[in-house]
């Protein structure tokens, strides 16, 4: 073995620590911009600051691997962000759990999600975000996460933090991964993908971070966003968010980054993927976006109000009132009473005597008893429209639906009177002022099914769902005499993804 040697001069000294001080350069940047957040038992979360700026979104004609919806155009985001500097991982997925006991879309439905049987992604009831099909550690990606879920985590990091997070836009995870570059990095050196995963995902951070400090944008697993898949509008754009869910032959929405189940052409900042937000797949993730970039302000200090201790008064007896004195110390304002040999007062004035009952109650009680009798036949029907007495005393039915709902803090229960495991509802509500709607399967037993909203909810309706697009029709029986058609949810493995006119049915 041959050693090389360097000669020691001043000028090669000077070139290696000015070489140095530039590859520092980046990372001391990438440090001043990073956010953390405490997520409480030991487990925190990093955010990346993202300026504000324009860039192309899209590919090239020329890109290898191109999509055929990948048209290029010019995007402005006129806002700073924060971004988290990897997807959400299953430590920190699990920690939300902890707090919240949350159960995802795979672990509440009877089929469970769609996981790796060692060839393929199979649904079965196993595979949930615990069990994937492969090992994991707490720094994997969490994964079979569905849009719904990841909305979950959102809710509760928002509470948590102080923060109002969301996914980011489709525009604003793309600006994010490219870094401001415009070339397409090797896949090899940033990304987890199918030639080199070796069928699962990975810890995050292995991989190098781009330009602006954020890790495993491209691979591992597709990232959802907030968009509803449409094709990109013509001309230019400022802060794009798609918001229609019509303007596609399905509704579905927008995931970005490709997988380690997908071939390196997916791992591009431009590829664009679509599917059902309720798809619960091995390969399905998601990262963490606010535009809250600076630090929340700390909540006012709570004030302890001592309570005053009431005086009994005894009838005919009058208590004087001295005449305080007050001093000044600082700023606390100190009342004592004024000195009094004689503190109490009695009054000449005699006690009142008793009137004795008067003749005129008994010509009321006749109308007191009617109007005792109104008010119990109003609560008695209230507790019974309210589920009755004891442990489900504090339901509420539906209208027209075999269903009753209790409200809690963080959510709601849902139980259904003769609903099958399975049987998808439909749950509107508002919560942090905002009206919101989601789909979930009824999960049965005696507790019923939950619905997490991130705060107590209002104006909830629940109702057996009877038509949305990811639906087939199923006619199942609710008691004695009752039968109605309800739809089943049908959660689909990947579409082919990048978009070449309409795919295939389901």
């Amino acid at each position: 073995m041959c050693a090389i040697s360097f000669p020691r001069s001043r000028a090669v000294v000077q070139l290696f620590t000015l070489v140095s001080l530039t590859a520092l350069a980046p990372l001391r940047a990438q440090n001043e911009n990073l956010v953390r957040i405490d997520l409480g038992g030991g487990q925190t979360m990093e955010l990346v600051r993202i300026e504000a700026g324009t860039f192309q979104q899209g590919s090239p004609a020329n890109e290898p691997g191109r999509g055929a919806d990948e048209t290029q155009h010019k995007v402005t985001l006129t806002r700073p962000f924060l971004l988290g500097k990897y997807p959400v991982t299953r430590a920190q997925f699990e920690r939300f759990v902890a707090e919240t006991h949350y159960r995802t879309d795979a672990e509440s439905g009877p089929s469970g999600g769609f996981g790796w049987d060692g060839a393929q992604l199979t649904q079965r009831k196993d595979f949930t975000w615990r069990s994937p099909g492969f090992s994991q550690t707490g720094d994997h990606p969490v994964t079979l996460i569905t849009f719904r879920d990841a909305s979950a985590f959102l809710q509760w990091l928002s509470r948590k933090s102080g923060r109002t997070f969301a996914l980011p836009s489709e525009a604003q995870w793309e600006y994010a991964a490219r870094g401001g570059a415009t070339t397409i990095p090797t896949a090899d050196a940033v990304a987890w993908y199918k030639g080199n995963a070796a069928n699962s995902t990975h810890p995050v951070g292995q991989k190098a971070l781009n330009a602006w400090g954020l890790g495993d944008m491209l691979g591992n697993v597709w990232e959802w966003c907030e968009d509803w898949y449409a094709p990109y509008p013509a001309g230019d754009a400022n802060d794009p968010l798609q918001r229609d869910s019509t303007l596609s032959d399905k509704s579905r929405r927008i995931l970005r980054g490709g997988s380690w189940l997908r071939e390196a052409k997916f791992s591009r900042p431009a590829t664009r993927y679509r599917n059902d937000a309720a798809s619960r797949n091995a390969d399905n993730g998601f990262r963490v976006m606010t535009f809250d970039t600076s630090a929340p302000a700390a909540p006012p200090p709570r004030v302890a109000v001592a309570q005053a201790t009431p005086t009994r008064v005894q009838p005919s007896v009058l208590i004087a009132q001295p005449t305080p004195s007050i001093t000044e110390s600082g700023r606390i304002r100190i009342t004592t009473p004024a000195a009094s040999s004689n503190p109490f007062h009695l009054t000449s004035e005699p006690k009142p005597a008793s009137s004795g009952f008067s003749f005129a109650w008994l010509l009321l009680l006749p109308f007191l008893g009617v109007v005792i009798y109104i008010i119990r036949t109003i609560v008695r029907a209230i507790s019974g429209n309210m589920g009755g007495s004891g442990s489900t005393g504090n339901f509420r039915y539906m209208p027209g639906q075999p269903l009753r709902v209790r409200l809690v803090d963080d959510g709601f229960w849902v139980v259904g009177d003769g609903l099958g495991a399975g049987t998808p509802l439909l749950c509107r509500y508002e919560a942090n002022g905002q009206s919101q709607q989601t789909e979930v399967n009824y999960e049965g037993g005696p507790q019923g099914q939950f619905v997490f909203t991130g705060g107590r909810p209002a104006n909830v309706s629940v109702s057996v769902d009877s038509g949305s697009s990811p639906m087939r029709p199923m006619t199942t029986g609710l008691g004695t005499g009752m039968g109605t058609t309800m739809n089943t949810p049908r959660h689909f493995v990947d579409n082919d993804p990048p978009f070449r006119g309409h795919p295939p049915a389901y």
